[in-house]
């Protein structure tokens, strides 16, 4: 345990490991590695660990970095998504909520990529998260008159 408290801070949070949103430790697959080095470095020769543990740890380190490699790839992918889905909103008319859940209608002239997600800019310079539009419409078209020629060579 004081090989493993060695590796930990002061506050019992590892030096390369980030807080997560529930306040626990977000141990990293580095993290797991330093452990292990660790624990055969300081092991008793007379007790030593037994390889199949070991090879128990590693195999768990491996799937750990996959199933993070996995998420980030996912993450990445749900973004694109939403990013192509608000980008075919462009033009079209759409009601929702902006992120002070204000109502706003208007017709989408952009898109803009945050820290907090997907956003929709309005022609009206309002900006409505891609998750807060409750309806899509056409935009209304503006029809023009047909122009009568005048002038003298004009038909009669």
């Amino acid at each position: 345990m004081s090989a493993i408290n060695s590796l930990l801070g002061s506050n019992g949070s590892s030096s390369s490991s980030s807080s997560s949103s529930s306040g626990g430790l977000a141990l990293t697959p580095n993290d797991f590695v330093k452990f292990l080095v660790t624990e055969l470095q300081n092991q008793d020769p007379t007790n030593a660990t037994d390889p199949n543990q070991i090879l128990t740890q590693v195999s768990e380190i491996g799937q750990l970095q996959s199933s993070t490699t996995l998420q980030t790839d996912l993450t990445g992918l749900v973004q694109q998504n939403q990013i192509s889905s608000a980008g075919g909103l462009i033009g079209k008319l759409i009601q929702g909520t902006d992120a002070n859940q204000n109502p706003q209608t208007g017709i989408v002239s952009g898109v803009q990529v945050t820290s907090t997600g997907v956003n929709l800019t309005l022609g009206s310079g309002a900006s409505v998260p891609l998750s807060n539009v409750t309806a899509i419409t056409n935009a209304p078209t503006v029809s023009t008159a047909p122009t009568t020629a005048t002038g003298s060579n004009a038909p009669a």
